[in-house]
């Protein structure tokens, strides 16, 4: 098995049709959170929504993720690198 990703993390996505945000693939958002979900027919159209919430690692989420709704950033530093 790979290691998980610290420098790949979700990304807001807009829905075309609704223009609401929407929510990541099989996640639960908040109750009183308004997102574009599988009710909207957008959602399952381009651009597509990722696994991750917008700025979530896939570390963080503790199991690997396609690339769809992520971009790469800077790695995080260890403690003590003075760059």
């Amino acid at each position: 098995m790979s290691e998980l990703r610290s420098d790949v993390v979700g990304v807001a996505v807009t829905c075309a049709v609704c223009h609401q945000r929407k929510a990541p693939r099989g996640r639960s958002a908040p109750a009183a959170a308004s997102y574009c979900d599988w009710d909207c027919p957008g959602y399952t159209q381009e651009p597509h929504a990722g696994s991750l919430w917008p700025g979530e690692s896939e570390e963080a989420f503790g199991y690997p993720v396609s690339d769809v709704g992520t971009r790469k950033v800077a790695p995080p530093r260890a403690a003590g690198d003075g760059r």
